[in-house]
């Protein structure tokens, strides 16, 4: 019991005592600007292609969200209704 105690003491202490790294990101300044990150095309394509892809991710957004309601209205059970939202996309 006592040897147990004082682990935890010691993992306790050594863990307070060792830095936290914290990394803060800033958003960038404006859109135009490029910017390091996994999709870094959303800030740096044109105007054009940028508009095409806000209107095709909404419209992705509606349909998943009628395909939920729609779940929903024919009762579907909680742990059946991934896959019927997925299949209700695709078609």
């Amino acid at each position: 019991m006592f040897r147990s105690a004082t682990l935890i003491a010691a993992i306790v202490i050594t863990a307070s005592a060792t830095p936290v790294l914290v990394r803060a990101q800033t958003p960038p300044a404006t859109t135009e600007t490029p910017m390091t990150g996994m999709k870094p095309d959303r800030t740096v394509g044109d105007k054009a292609q940028l508009k095409a892809m806000r209107e095709k991710e909404a419209a992705l957004k509606k349909k998943r969200a009628d395909c939920s309601k729609q779940a929903k209205a024919e009762k579907i059970p909680v742990t059946k209704r991934r896959r019927f939202i997925h299949e209700c996309i695709s078609r």
